[in-house]
């Protein structure tokens, strides 16, 4: 069984700032600023939800019970990652037969980034997986998915299409909205990433 934990998130607002959502709703005063920060929040979580990523590089823990949980493609084993664009890979731990965590070497494993689909480990031919203890958690990936740690990091059509989102949530608060603006939609369809 996979399982995934969040260890570190971003601040949203270092993606698209209050001010900079005020100035896109022509908002002048400064009374709805914290609902404009909570919104913020909601639209930047429903572009990633749409999008199967993750803007701003946020750090998780995913872990599993056994190498059976990894899928083969082409013979060769490969643990896909669930949020795109993979940033980076921190380290590949499990505990072995004597329930001893231990760091298993990057040079088993290479690491893989496609444009539009998520990032694998992939076991280098002819490598041996280690014998693993019996324990939910027995083998252990610390990654961070994201383009970057700041707002400049993300590409601008990702930021107007969320201020687009934004608009919407502000412009109507009941619970009428069912879909996303269709213009933020085809400005994101090019950043969605494929899942397995």
């Amino acid at each position: 069984m996979v399982k995934l934990n969040l260890i570190t998130a971003p601040t949203y607002t270092d993606l698209i700032s209050v001010a900079t959502a005020k100035n896109f709703l022509r908002v002048t005063n400064s009374a709805e600023d914290t609902l404009i920060g909570t919104l913020i929040i909601a639209a930047v979580e429903v572009a990633q939800n749409y999008t199967n990523s993750r803007f701003l590089d946020t750090e998780y823990i995913m872990t599993m019970d056994s190498w059976t949980d990894v899928l083969v493609q082409n013979d060769l084993p490969q643990i896909i990652l669930p949020y795109a664009p993979l940033s980076s890979i921190e380290h590949l731990k499990y505990y072995d037969s004597a329930n001893v965590h231990q760091t298993w070497s990057a040079s088993n494993y290479s690491v893989n980034k496609y444009i539009n689909q998520s990032g694998f480990l992939e076991i280098d031919s002819g490598v041996t997986t280690p014998t693993l203890y019996d324990r939910p958690d027995a083998i252990e990936i610390k990654f961070k998915a994201g383009y970057g740690t700041s707002g400049s990091d993300v590409p601008e059509s990702i930021k107007i299409a969320i201020l687009l989102i934004l608009g919407k949530m502000y412009e109507m608060r009941e619970d009428s909205v069912s879909k996303l603006p269709k213009s933020s939609e085809y400005i994101l369809d090019p950043y969605r990433f494929i899942t397995y």
